[in-house]
C-alpha cells in the first residue's frame, strides 16, 4: 500500500474537492505508479505498460482540477482494460469506454464535482466517450472557460482576495498543498486551494 499512499500524496490536492475520498480509494488499489510532468501540448495524460516495469500513468501537472480528475479517469480506465481485459483490446475501443464510464459516471452524481458546463459535457457523451478531450469540442470548451481567470497560486503573498463564495482573505504562506489564507471577517485561517479563482483586493 506504500505505493498507493505515494501516488495519492501526488494527487491530493489536485482534483475538485468532492472528488477526493472515493478517488483516493481508487488511486491507492491501482498497482502501478502515477509521475505528474511538465506540461505537453500535445497530450493532457498518458498509460504506459512494460513487463519489467509494470503500469505507470503520466499527468501533466498543470491541469486544472476538473482537467486533472477526468485525465486520471481515462488513464485509469486504460489500466483496468490492460489488468482485466487482457491483450488485444483497441486503445480506446468498447472496452476502455466501458472501463471509463463505469469510473466517471459515479463522480457525474456528485454535487460540487463538476461544473454544471463540464457535467453536462460529460454526460452528452457518457454513451461512447471520446479518445481525448479534444476529439469533445463541447467538453474542452467548459474546461477552458475559466483558464484566464486569476488564481490563488498567482498571487504574492500578503495580498488581500475575494473567492467566488465572497470571503475575503489575505493570502499566506503554502502550507503542503494548499495556502494558509486569513479571512478577513473573522481572523481565522483557512486552507485555501492554490488553484480556487480569485478576485484580487485593495488592502
Amino acid at each position: 500500500m506504500e505505493g498507493g499512499d505515494r501516488n495519492w500524496r501526488r494527487i491530493a490536492g489536485r482534483i475538485p474537492e468532492a472528488s477526493e475520498a472515493e478517488v483516493a480509494r481508487i488511486v491507492r488499489a491501482f498497482r502501478g505508479e502515477i509521475a505528474l510532468t511538465p506540461p505537453r501540448s500535445s497530450k493532457w495524460g498518458s498509460y504506459r505498460w512494460r513487463p519489467d516495469l509494470g503500469a505507470k500513468i503520466f499527468l501533466n501537472r498543470d491541469l486544472q482540477p476538473e482537467a486533472m480528475l477526468i485525465t486520471l479517469l481515462h488513464e485509469l480506465a486504460h489500466a483496468q482494460v490492460k489488468a482485466w481485459d487482457g491483450l488485444g483490446c483497441a486503445p480506446h475501443g468498447a472496452e476502455w469506454q466501458r472501463r471509463y464510464r463505469e469510473l466517471i459516471a459515479p463522480f457525474l452524481a456528485v454535487p460540487g464535482v463538476f461544473s454544471p458546463a463540464v457535467a453536462r459535457a460529460l454526460q452528452r457523451q457518457l454513451h461512447k466517450p471520446k479518445a481525448s478531450c479534444g476529439a469533445a469540442p463541447d467538453l474542452l470548451r467548459a474546461l477552458r472557460a475559466d483558464a484566464d481567470a486569476l488564481r490563488v497560486e498567482q498571487l504574492p503573498e500578503g495580498t488581500w482576495f475575494r473567492l467566488a463564495n465572497r470571503m475575503e482573505f489575505r493570502k499566506g504562506p503554502k502550507r503542503r498543498t494548499r495556502f494558509a489564507c486569513i479571512e478577513r471577517k473573522t481572523g481565522r485561517t483557512f486552507a485555501v486551494h492554490p488553484l480556487a479563482e480569485a478576485v484580487r483586493l485593495d488592502a
